[in-house]
């Protein structure tokens, strides 16, 4: 961590040709290839380096996703002939592996291993703020740059609800304290956060429920794709609770919601609140360098670029579709704008993203209405396959769908799909859409069997087949 230099009576500045504001995914690939590419660069972080997706988001959720799959499996092992004594859950080891995980990762994400690369690292709990359009302070230090990137991420969003403040709920980034599992969860928000935690904490051994104010939980789903995943979570016994909108909490396990017209009240040992993220933009003072923003996040232009030119904004601080590999893939584009005089846009048009579940769903390109709106009714084919050829058999893996959606040149323009591992074979549907590669070539390509990955090539088959 970089102190304070004196000159005098009074700080001396500290120069940068780029100064990176937030060190989650965006800020350390944003960071890390400006320096690689003769950058003198800064990187300033208020609590610990690696941000959300490290310690709160993609690496626990997944460790702790992977050892529930794993228990969850023995239930499956008496029809394959496998007399297996059912395992016991040590909850608190459980967690403290994912803990072990988490960290086996930070240790190469700390300080030291960025300022060995020749980045500049500062942390300080309050964070930076900005003094001027080219000057901010973070602790004793004051830092003058020429270009700066923002990337300072998004926290839970606590929903406006009665009595919440008195209630210890839990969120995606105090879970991972927790050691004592809790005998039954309602997650309120029916989005990503819940289905994957929810079914992971199901199959663990917690009574789980899942409340959305929507018709339907995972709207940002294909009806029919997030409704074969709803059955699934219905079947494993998680409740799924639509169009129930939280009135107010009565105490620690008692909550108050509305539904169809009337109140009734729901009973559980923790409430998860999982309703949406806000950017973390306070305590930066913005307006001091000219930034404009809303509550959704500071607003850029097709470059990425803020109201003040040199100055940009990546990631969930600045983006709706809040992933990893949309940090990662904007801050690139940030630091290849401040390299090359501003020529390359912000293009999400072709953007993958999965919901880790089991069975995964994966999407990538357009919707099918986002389709019809483009391109028209008639000029579109939308077509289905069924996730069960003979990988998906073999492994008793049968059940969900693959849709895709062509238009008129038998070009694919979009495809979502639930079943077992879908947010790998989606993947090959992104480089088909990026690359214009038409059906026909598709067929004509070699795809090993027995794999998951076939059924793209089916999808492909049957289509041209069917036409």
């Amino acid at each position: 961590m970089k102190e304070l230099e004196k000159h005098g009576d009074a700080p001396k500045l500290k120069e940068y040709d780029l100064i990176v504001i937030g060190a989650g995914s965006a800020g350390l690939v944003a960071a890390t290839t400006a320096q690689r590419k003769g950058l003198k660069t800064a990187m300033l972080e208020k609590d610990k380096i690696g941000g959300e997706c490290t310690h709160y988001g993609c690496v626990p959720s997944k460790a702790l996703i992977n050892v529930a799959k794993a228990y969850h499996s023995f239930t499956k092992m008496p029809e394959m002939g496998l007399d297996v004594e059912t395992p016991v859950v040590d909850f608190k080891k459980i967690m403290e592996k994912v803990d072990e995980i988490v960290q086996g990762i930070y240790a190469h994400e700390t300080p030291e291993v960025f300022q060995k690369q020749g980045i500049d690292v500062y942390v300080n709990g309050k964070g930076a703020q900005f003094l001027d359009s080219h000057t901010v302070t973070i602790g004793d230090s004051v830092l003058k740059g020429k270009n700066f990137i923002i990337s300072t991420g998004s926290s839970p969003r606590k929903p406006d609800i009665e009595g919440i403040g008195q209630v210890n709920v839990l969120h995606n980034e105090n879970f991972w304290e927790q050691r004592k599992k809790p005998e039954s969860v309602v997650f309120i928000g029916g989005g990503v956060i819940s289905v994957e935690l929810g079914q992971a904490l199901n199959r663990l051994g917690c009574t789980i429920s899942i409340m959305d104010r929507n018709p339907r939980i995972l709207k940002v789903t294909d009806e029919e794709i997030g409704g074969y995943l709803c059955d699934q979570l219905k079947m494993e016994g998680i409740q799924i609770l639509n169009n129930a909108n939280p009135l107010r909490f009565e105490n620690d396990r008692t909550l108050i919601y509305q539904q169809n017209g009337k109140e009734k009240a729901i009973l559980a040992d923790r409430f998860f609140i999982a309703s949406g993220r806000s950017p973390k933009i306070q305590g930066m003072k913005l307006e001091n360098a000219g930034i404009a923003y809303t509550d959704k996040g500071i607003i850029t232009n097709d470059l990425l670029q803020s109201s003040t030119p040199h100055i940009y904004a990546c990631g969930d601080v600045a983006t709706p579709l809040k992933f990893t590999h949309t940090a990662s893939h904007q801050a690139n584009i940030c630091v290849e704008n401040i390299l090359n005089g501003n020529q390359k846009k912000n293009d999400l048009s072709v953007f993958p993203w999965v919901i880790f579940t089991e069975p995964e769903i994966g999407h990538v390109g357009l919707t099918e209405e986002d389709a019809i709106r483009e391109y028209g009714k008639k000029n579109i084919s939308i077509f289905e396959v069924e996730a069960s050829i003979d990988r998906f058999i073999t492994d008793r893996k049968t059940g969900g769908l693959l849709k895709v959606i062509f238009n008129h040149r038998n070009l694919v323009v979009g495809a979502e799909a639930v079943g077992a591992h879908a947010g790998e074979w989606i993947q090959l549907f992104t480089l088909a859409i990026k690359n214009n590669i038409p059906a026909e070539q598709m067929t004509d390509t070699i795809f090993a069997y027995p794999t998951y990955s076939e059924i793209v090539k089916k999808a492909f088959t049957r289509y041209l087949r069917s036409k």
